[in-house]
């Protein structure tokens, strides 16, 4: 099989999730929640929103499982399986209604959107290393716009039709629970994720993986052979793999800036995800109409965006990316229930988020060593999503704490305003953090 061919078959494998991931994503689970009028409601959001970047910690293990549990592809295709599989719980709690206490709906809520994001985490590790393999390093910015954009396409179609589903479920059974109307988007969603494995199965292993991984087992055994059975044992190469990132300093640098940014979405994550439904009484329906649109708005850009990140560099695109992402939530500082229009300016702005979907796993897989990616790739993820994780929990205890009764300084602000600003400000210091990334990080002749 050419190499044209296996990008094309990642690019149908890009499609595919994310229609599964439109018709079933974190605005279908998070507004299930609240229907089931779960106490503590901030917390409860923060958890759903939370879970998935703590348990991808456990990422970090998935260098030490390709090849040990499975060849990469394998590995890679029967977490994407299992992981499918699991998300099945959401469906079910939707189908089980009112049979279950608000705390226990949640509860398997928690579980399953936990269980699918650590398979998907583990195999997304694996379908990076593979990707960086089949796709040459001077046009893997193009492709990974390309791709992008058939992503968007993909997801926009999906979370429109099934807007359109739960509207029109309610507005025909306006007796019936809510969650009822989930049902059948959510169970849909299940079988595109599934069916996203299909290109998967038909993608060739990317030869420098495979030489690498023949190469490394031999020179293990020819190891093991020197030193003989009494030899002191020195550490594994897994637990060297897997420290080499931490003394890498290009890679802790670009680190410690989307620690930063992570931070900063984790906080704000709560009451963003809280204020269309509980301030200016939005429906699931409304709420995904804005992020089609958004979603739209990225689907031109992203072989451009991937175009600018090759030729100029991707810590330019990620700049100005973040600089535009950063005035979102002013627009939702401005808005109110008389003047819930004003959002749509945030939702605007949020097209820029293309700009950090091609340049950071660009930028990632430039930092990180051929024959090791793997670790570099589970360790960022792992750091940055245990720091958006825990700033989310913090939010939402925050918004619990103070949600209601907040008058921040005696500027009449609300907890939700606050948090807006405080988004704002944020997000413009991980800006400065980002320009002022040193010269030196890439090597001589190259762009970050």
């Amino acid at each position: 099989m050419g190499r044209g061919t296996a990008l094309r078959l990642a690019y149908w494998n890009g499609a595919l999730w994310a229609i599964g991931n439109g018709l079933l994503g974190s605005p279908l689970v998070i507004y299930l929640a609240q229907d089931f009028r779960v106490p503590r409601i901030g917390l409860g959001i923060g958890l759903i929103l939370a879970a998935p970047y703590l348990v991808g910690l456990l990422r970090l293990g998935a260098p030490a499982m390709i090849g040990r549990l499975a060849d990469r592809k394998p590995f890679c295709v029967t977490a994407y399986i299992l992981s499918g599989l699991v998300l099945a719980i959401v469906p079910g709690v939707a189908w089980v209604g009112d049979r279950l206490s608000p705390r226990a709906a949640l509860a398997l809520l928690v579980a399953g959107w936990c269980g699918y994001h650590l398979l998907e985490y583990l195999a997304t590790v694996a379908l990076w290393s593979w990707l960086a393999d089949l796709c040459p390093r001077r046009v893997r910015g193009r492709f990974l716009g390309s791709r992008e954009r058939w992503m968007t396409l993909g997801q926009a179609a999906a979370m429109l039709s099934g807007g359109l589903y739960v509207w029109g479920w309610t507005e025909l059974h306006p007796l019936q629970p809510r969650w009822a109307a989930y049902i059948v988007p959510a169970a849909m969603g299940v079988g595109f994720l599934i069916a996203a494995i299909v290109p998967l199965l038909a993608m060739p292993e990317g030869a420098t993986h495979a030489a690498f991984a023949a190469s490394l087992a031999t020179r293990f055994e020819a190891r093991r052979k020197r030193r003989g059975e009494n030899a002191e044992v020195g550490p594994s190469p897994i637990f060297r793999s897997l420290m080499q990132p931490l003394a890498d300093r290009r890679f802790l640098a670009v680190l410690a800036v989307f620690c930063w940014f992570s931070l900063v979405n984790g906080m704000i994550a709560s009451p963003q995800s809280l204020f269309p439904n509980q301030v200016l009484k939005l429906g699931l329906f409304s709420v995904l109409a804005l992020k089609v649109g958004m979603r739209l708005g990225q689907w031109p850009l992203g072989p451009g965006v991937g175009w600018l990140a090759d030729r100029y560099g991707n810590r330019l695109v990620l700049a100005l990316g973040y600089l535009i992402v950063a005035q979102a939530p002013l627009f939702y500082f401005v808005a109110g229930p008389a003047h819930w229009q004003w959002i749509i300016g945030a939702w605007i702005c949020w097209i820029a988020w293309i700009g950090a979907n091609v340049g950071m796993p660009n930028l990632l897989l430039k930092i990180a060593p051929p024959r090791s990616n793997t670790a570099y790739i589970a360790t960022f993820y792992a750091a940055t999503g245990l720091c958006h994780g825990l700033s989310t929990l913090w939010g939402g205890a925050l918004f619990d704490r103070f949600g209601k009764t907040a008058n921040i300084a005696h500027l009449g602000w609300n907890y939700y305003q606050a948090a807006f600003v405080l988004g704002w400000a944020g997000y413009l210091v991980g800006v400065v953090l980002l320009l002022r990334l040193s010269r030196k990080l890439p090597t001589p002749g190259e762009r970050l």
